[in-house]
């Protein structure tokens, strides 16, 4: 009986022993080729009040902002005068060719750390463009009067849920022309951010009364869009007219 049940067992680890030979190898796992590339920050250095010396780096929404023996991590927070960012406790204000770091308190009233930043290498005015071109026009097949007003604004887009600031525009008496008309805004280049972004919206109103509006903000300036655009504007419904 002893034999018997050896035998069985020498028989069920054979064929355990022949399963395990049978069972394919495991697949070794493929090396990874995918390479992440590198985050790109832009650079911006300053000297400010006193001959001290403050570097941020900004990428999407977030800065980097060393003062000092300090490093700051920030992200962008809602602002309507200049770029505000804020890691809860400091916060870094730019404007233009100059910002201040604060501590960040919810009274608004918090410590200067540092005031009178200046960029080290001012923005480059000359090379953005003094001015905005393009044309007006419709697709609907109708003579507007000649006392029609071409309204063309310039406006500078926030981020946020906020109104759009208008910084420039060009209104056209349109006379004894028709669509497409030309125009011609003027930039004070000094006042572009470059991290900003800019849009053109246009309307057309007769007699006080609006006839046609941009369905959509035309991108400008900044951000690799251009300074001259073709606006296709869409015809207002009045209630009143047959």
């Amino acid at each position: 009986m002893r034999k018997l049940h050896f035998g069985v067992a020498i028989l069920l680890l054979g064929s355990s022993a022949v399963r395990a030979q049978e069972a394919p190898p495991p697949v070794p796992a493929k090396p990874s080729n995918e390479v992440r590339p590198a985050i790109r920050w832009k650079q911006s250095n300053y000297t400010c009040e006193g001959g001290a010396k403050l570097t941020v780096y900004l990428h999407n929404e977030t800065a980097k902002v060393r003062y000092q023996d300090h490093a700051y991590v920030m992200t962008e927070t809602r602002s309507a005068d200049g770029n505000r960012y804020s890691d809860g406790k400091v916060a870094w204000w730019g404007k233009g060719n100059g910002g201040f770091l604060e501590e960040d308190t919810p009274d608004g009233n918090g410590k200067m750390l540092v005031k009178d930043c200046q960029l080290d290498k001012p923005l480059n005015a000359s090379a953005l463009v003094d001015k905005v071109t393009g044309t007006v026009a419709y697709l609907q097949r109708i003579a507007l009067p000649p006392n029609a007003i071409i309204q063309v604004q310039l406006q500078d887009v926030p981020r946020e849920d906020a109104p759009a600031r208008t910084i420039a525009q060009e209104k056209i008496t349109l006379g004894e022309r028709q669509v497409p008309v030309p125009f011609e805004i003027k930039v004070d280049a000094a006042k572009i951010d470059p991290r900003h972004t800019y849009a053109l919206t246009a309307r057309i109103v007769v007699d006080d009364k609006l006839r046609f509006v941009s369905d959509k903000a035309y991108p400008v300036l900044t951000r690799d869009n251009p300074s001259h655009v073709d606006m296709i504007l869409k015809a207002v419904e009045d209630p009143n007219r047959p």
